[in-house]
């Protein structure tokens, strides 16, 4: 069984960790916040007991092998390089990081270390996708296509109000 390491404590890290607890693989063990009482208050419904708010020795821990990052975007990059570093395999929520040269480094990084880096794009289980899949062989020639997938962000309505949440700051990337 692999243990996994949570950095992010919003709504996509627990429907993540629901996920994880479906599987026989994988056990959310460890929870990293800037602020200690958020990892505690997120990891314990899920029965985990390592709670950190600091990011390097929650990287170094040898209990984890896994680390899921759910943090603005912004610093996805030097958090996967630092889990890499540490040789812990890294799913890195969507997008991954802010340009290609960041996205070609952190492969680089994965194979100079002997890890595995995924991107946490979850389409390959949706009904859409399947059904698309399932379509798309009915046509003869396929010359283009452009697909699009729109959801109101439950933070828009911050935006609206004037605010900048994290997910809509373009300092976060």
């Amino acid at each position: 069984m692999l243990a996994v390491g949570f950095i992010g404590t919003s709504m996509i890290s627990h429907e993540f960790a629901k996920a994880l607890s479906l599987t026989e693989g994988y056990k959310l063990k460890a929870v990293y916040s800037r602020v200690l009482s958020k990892a505690e208050d997120f990891g314990k419904a899920y029965g985990v007991d390592l709670f950190f708010d600091d990011l390097e020795a929650f990287m170094e821990s040898p209990e984890l092998d896994v680390i899921y990052i759910a943090s603005p975007n912004s610093l996805h990059f030097d958090q996967v390089m630092l889990a890499m570093a540490n040789k812990k395999h890294v799913i890195v929520e969507k997008p991954a990081f802010s340009n290609v040269k960041e996205w070609d480094a952190a492969n680089k990084a994965a194979d100079e270390n002997g890890v595995l880096l995924f991107e946490a794009a979850r389409h390959l289980h949706d009904p859409n996708f399947h059904i698309i899949k399932n379509e798309i062989t009915k046509l003869e020639k396929v010359d283009n296509a452009i697909l699009y997938y729109g959801k109101y962000s439950s933070r828009y309505d911050q935006v609206v109000a004037g605010e900048e949440p994290n997910i809509f700051s373009p300092r976060f990337s």
